[in-house]
């Protein structure tokens, strides 16, 4: 569901922007870079949230042209997912969010 999400965010901002698969695959990479090395899949999300308008805005005039608008909707969709992880935020910073491979 998680990485449900962050491809959500990857595939509206791919849409929206028309810059190919290259923003997508920045994004998804830091959302398995980060759930590999924490083993959190929420946390892996919000920073694949995160990252993503950064990585739209260092592509600016190299594979595509950032413009305002586009930059704003990634973030705002950031921001959504960010609001919609409210729970799971608490849960990472009391320590008691699951770890992804873990046995319940």
């Amino acid at each position: 569901m998680i990485m449900l999400s962050v491809l959500t965010i990857c595939s509206n901002s791919i849409s929206i922007t028309g810059a190919g698969g290259w923003l997508g695959l920045a994004t998804a990479l830091t959302w398995l870079i980060i759930a590999f090395f924490f083993r959190y899949s929420s946390l892996a999300s919000l920073a694949a949230a995160a990252f993503a308008p950064v990585y739209y805005l260092f592509g600016d005039r190299v594979v595509w042209y950032a413009e305002k608008p586009v930059t704003l909707s990634i973030l705002v969709m950031g921001l959504f997912l960010a609001w919609r992880h409210r729970e799971n935020i608490n849960r990472l910073l009391s320590g008691t969010e699951s770890r992804l491979g873990a046995k319940k």
